[in-house]
């Protein structure tokens, strides 16, 4: 099964089926493909399924990110991660340090209501 891509009218909602390597890479190429992505902010939602990411995996995703970012986005794009549980929550944390230079906002959250809120504000 594929990671789910859901479009609305605000941001653009991915979900996962685990938070692993590759079911982020084969999200951000789906995403990347999207032109919904170049003007729409992102929330990933990692509260469902198991986790299975590592520390290296970070900077994979950084690297993977890094050689394949569309041109033409908006400016003060937000990613906003959700992230509930207590490992997945302090790796997502330590991703937002990690791809700190990007041109990107993240903020990391317990709870998509509130994810959607700073999304949309």
């Amino acid at each position: 099964m594929m990671p789910s891509i859901t479009i609305k009218e605000d941001y653009i909602l991915i979900e996962p089926r685990e938070a692993e390597y590759w079911d982020i890479w084969e999200s951000l190429v789906r995403l990347f493909g999207m032109q919904e992505w170049t003007y729409k902010d992102v929330i990933w939602n990692f509260n469902e399924g198991p986790h299975w990411i590592t520390y290296n995996d970070l900077y994979k995703i950084k690297e993977f990110i890094i050689e394949n970012y569309p041109k033409d986005i908006k400016p003060g794009k937000k990613v906003a991660i959700v992230a509930s549980k207590g490992l997945l929550k302090a790796m997502a944390t330590e991703y937002t340090k990690i791809a700190s230079g990007f041109l990107v906002e993240f903020k990391v959250f317990s709870d998509l209501a509130d994810a959607v809120k700073w999304i949309t504000t």
